[in-house]
């Protein structure tokens, strides 16, 4: 998921600067590889505690868990490996960009970034490959957690601590020893002088010091070869608290962190707001780290080998007065002098000067025997240096600080536990750290070839194949060996991920992956999104298994235009409308939020995921039907029918689409229905039924006013729908009953006969088709009601018809004799009885008899009302009239449909 969020900020980011119509530069992709490792970085150090806590916790029960637990953690260990290899061998400098967060530069703008492989200059992958060799094939970092460790340095003299079965790989009899020179290997010159100081001479001499009694020529040399340990400007750093970590990725996440610190700082004279323990109060404050203890080495003089010196000489700054705050100091970044201004980029010739004047010191300080000297190793130097006095007591620490400056001694290169990665760490810190980043891989083969029989194992052979520059050597591990294809969420995720980023960044010709017969990138793509779907729903988890699934595969589902061809690819969305179908949503947000995911792919024209949202939308007004929630139902109806009308493409848009118009229709008709049906036998009940409670009644009127209410409310859909049947049907029948409720019958005969009256029924969808809004089965209801109407008007006429009055006007009885013609034919009252099933009873032609006699009095009234209106109108009194009355009277007597 984090590696996910990070894929759509970077999709963002481009799109803006396509937006910008600036050139973009590949160095992003190196911040979003970053972003990647990052996330399984994290995810490794939960592995690890998990696993830590559940060997603690282990009996012989769980032992089959914890070796599954092992196997993924091994995994998961050589993906973050494989995938570090590939990021220093096949992606661009960040260098190209402004700052790690930020835009382009100006010059990145105008330039196109290629990896460091191809155009780095010598030495620029020297730093990178350190750190990625100390991180994934070093040993010294398990040695110094190790409990042998632990002891060996807890004992009075660790210098002859001597243990049975020692794990502390080396040529000399003693482990402290070979565990300084594992630190010296791995250019961790830090913990190095670390473990020095619990050497018994070393506390001698510091005692000595510290009681102002003058040093001995050995505490000199303690002296002096801390100087030189401390001062080392080697590539990658050397191991102090301050350096870039070997994973390089501590400057990228903790950048805007450091920065924000500093300004909080700044503005409360040197402190940070946050209430930090008092306990962090009493810690020992850092010392200074930019005092200078070799003349002519900076003490950040590591940083020139990185991409951007000044930049992580800032972050270095910051981290340095962060911990001074942490120790109850304030910290002015006023009062931070660096020892040397870096430059803004990598300089070759800047870092190889540093680095020889540190080694030249070294010689100086330490007389090693010439080569003519019997049993020696051939350094040549001069006579009585510092360090002569530590060499005379104790001689592997002559041959160890001869890996300094570049010379290994036999002894230490014939060591049977040497292995490759630890004899290319020592020559690129201190024999070739300038070398060009095109001959590491063939140094990285030429050493594997010398070890053991010369044949080299196949993850060796996948090393030096990434060294070399071959990202489809990174897909195949990642695939095969790293559980790529495993059916495990994780690792076929990253796999999928890697893949897409190395074709973004022209690693892998998306040219050759489109001709071949599979598309890797599309077939890695499905493989994970199953792989998703399937995990979290054995984990119960299908919610966010549904989610992840459809944003992986988002990006790479809607058309696109490429070199003016549309590319297109259907099992993609196919995938994504499959996953979308078979999720039933638990919440209105869960659903939402999908929607919202699929938004853009739809206003692309996607239609097999635009079928699928449907459902989704379908699936909720579902479950609220059956909860009796009529308003959330008519706004889930509504999205549905948006989704396929309204953000679809308008060649693609399929007007209110399929069932949720269907159901949209059928609620409208059956509200409508229900609200005739009740106000008929509730108000205008015949002497022969019983009147309905009240109480019912309000219920079905207020459940049809929340249908049109949530009609009325969704501003995006209430324009669309002012020529829909149903939804007018609804609003007429409650407005209908409204009317009744206060009385106006002339609303109510109006709204009567826009329901009975037929009309060509516009737009496409209805295919010019001639029909009533009202449902042929209210037809005698809603003539019932309006018979009730004529009836208490007939009651209240007096004989005189110059002041008569018809709430029905002329053409209104026409629509009403007309629908009641249709029904008594339906009815079998005016045609043969013989084909329908059940004869019409004698009460029920009576019915009919004394509604045709009250709709032929009512015609009479309405003549007669209509008669007078004209008089008014001729004299001005009154409004017109919609058709005159001999256009009424030969409608009325023309053929009935």
């Amino acid at each position: 998921l984090r590696q996910l969020d990070a894929r759509d900020d970077w999709i963002e980011e481009q799109a803006q600067s396509r937006l910008k119509k600036g050139k973009q530069s590949k160095s992003m992709i190196t911040k979003l590889s970053m972003d990647y490792r990052a996330a399984v970085c994290e995810c490794l150090m939960q592995l690890q505690a998990k696993q830590q806590k559940q060997q603690d916790m282990s009996d012989d029960d769980n032992n089959n868990d914890n070796s599954s637990n092992s196997d993924n953690l091994e995994l998961l260990t050589l993906s973050f490996a494989i995938s570090h290899l590939a990021e220093i061998f096949l992606l661009p400098s960040l260098s190209a960009s402004s700052n790690f967060r930020g835009g382009l530069s100006a010059a990145a703008a105008t330039t196109t970034n290629n990896s460091r492989l191809d155009d780095g200059p010598s030495g620029s992958l020297t730093a990178d490959t350190i750190r990625y060799l100390r991180l994934h094939h070093s040993r010294s970092h398990a040695l110094l957690d190790s409990p042998e460790v632990e002891e060996l340095l807890s004992s009075d003299q660790p210098e002859y601590y001597k243990s049975s079965n020692s794990a502390i790989p080396g040529p000399f009899e003693y482990p402290y020893w070979n565990l300084i020179l594992q630190l010296v290997k791995s250019g961790q010159l830090d913990n190095a002088w670390t473990v020095l100081t619990h050497h018994s001479a070393c506390r001698h001499a510091e005692e000595a010091a510290m009681t102002g009694r003058p040093l001995t020529p050995e505490g000199e040399g303690f002296a002096v070869l801390r100087a030189i340990l401390l001062s080392a400007p080697l590539p990658g750093g050397r191991g102090d608290d301050y350096c870039v970590d070997d994973a390089g990725l501590d400057d990228f996440l903790e950048e805007d962190i450091l920065e924000r610190e500093e300004k909080e700082a700044r503005l409360n004279n040197g402190f940070n707001n946050s209430n930090d323990d008092e306990e962090e109060e009493e810690n020992v404050p850092p010392e200074n780290i930019n005092e200078q203890y070799v003349d002519g080495v900076p003490r950040n003089g590591y940083l020139l080998w990185e991409d951007r010196p000044r930049h992580a000489d800032r972050l270095r700054k910051l981290r340095y007065l962060r911990d001074l705050r942490k120790c109850g100091q304030p910290s002015d970044e006023s009062e931070y002098s660096s020892p040397t201004v870096l430059p803004e980029v990598y300089q070759p010739n800047s870092a190889m000067s540093i680095f020889h004047t540190w080694q030249d010191v070294i010689k100086r300080e330490a007389s090693f025997p010439s080569s003519g000297s019997s049993g020696g190793f051939g350094l040549g130097g001069g006579q009585g240096g510092a360090l002569d006095a530590l060499f005379r007591r104790f001689p592997p620490l002559q041959q160890i600080l001869s890996v300094l400056v570049g010379k290994v001694p036999p002894n230490i290169a014939n060591d049977p536990s040497l292995t490759w990665s630890e004899t290319l760490l020592m020559e690129l810190l201190y024999s070739r750290p300038d070398i060009s980043p095109d001959d590491i891989s063939a140094r990285a083969n030429a050493i594997m070839s010398r070890k053991g029989d010369g044949r080299k194992h196949a993850l060796d052979e996948i090393i030096l194949s990434i060294m070399s520059g071959s990202a489809g050597q990174v897909v195949e591990t990642m695939f095969s060996l790293c559980g790529g294809s495993s059916g495990a969420a994780l690792p076929a995720t990253v796999t999928s991920l890697l893949c897409n980023l190395l074709i973004d960044a022209g690693c892998i010709s998306s040219e050759e992956a489109s001709s071949s017969s599979v598309n890797i990138q599309t077939e890695l793509l499905i493989l994970a999104a199953e792989a998703i779907l399937s995990s979290f729903s054995v984990q119960e988890q299908s919610n966010v298994g549904v989610r992840a699934a459809v944003r992986l595969l988002l990006p790479h589902a809607p058309p696109k235009r490429v070199e003016g061809e549309v590319v297109y690819e259907p099992r993609i969305s196919a995938t994504i409308a499959e996953a979308i179908s078979h999720r039933l949503p638990d919440t209105d947000a869960e659903a939402r939020d999908l929607l919202h995911l699929c938004e853009e792919a739809i206003r692309l024209g996607s239609v097999r995921i635009a079928d699928a949202c449907e459902s989704i939308a379908f699936s909720r007004a579902s479950f609220h039907r059956s909860k009796g929630h009529l308003h959330r139902e008519v706004y889930w109806l509504l999205r549905g029918m948006e989704i396929l009308s309204n953000e679809l493409p308008t060649q693609f848009q399929r007007k209110f689409g399929f069932a949720c118009r269907r159901h949209f229709d059928a609620l409208c008709e059956n509200s409508a229905n229900d609200l005739i049906s009740m106000l008929a036998s509730t108000t205008y009940a015949t002497n022969g039924e019983s009147k309905l409670e009240e109480e019912a009644f309000v219920s079905v009127l207020q459940a049809a006013r929340n249908v049109l209410e949530a009609v009325v409310q969704d501003e995006d859909m209430a324009s669309l729908l002012k020529g829909h049947m149903e939804a007018n049907l609804l609003k007429y029948v409650v407005d209908i009953a409204l009317a009744d409720a206060l009385g106006d019958t002339t609303k109510m005969a109006s709204d009567i006969v826009r329901c009975l009256e037929e009309r060509c029924l516009p737009g496409e969808e209805y295919g010019g088709v001639v029909s009533t809004l009202a449902n042929p089965k209210m037809y005698a209801k809603l003539l019932h009601i309006s018979v009730a109407i004529l009836h208490k008007e007939e009651s209240l006429f007096n004989g005189t018809m110059e002041s008569t009055k018809c709430a029905f006007s002329v053409h209104g009885m026409h629509i009403l004799m007309a629908r009641l013609t249709q029904v008594l034919s339906w009815e079998g009252i005016t045609t043969s009885s013989s084909a329908l099933p059940n004869a019409p009873t004698k009460e029920r032609k009576e019915y009919f008899h004394a509604m045709r006699l009250t709709l032929c009095k009512g015609l009479m009234r309405a003549f007669a009302s209509a008669q007078t209106n004209s008089s008014s109108e001729k004299d001005g009194k009154g409004g017109g009239v919609e058709q005159s009355l001999d256009d009424e009277v030969e409608l009325m007597l023309s053929p009935c449909i």
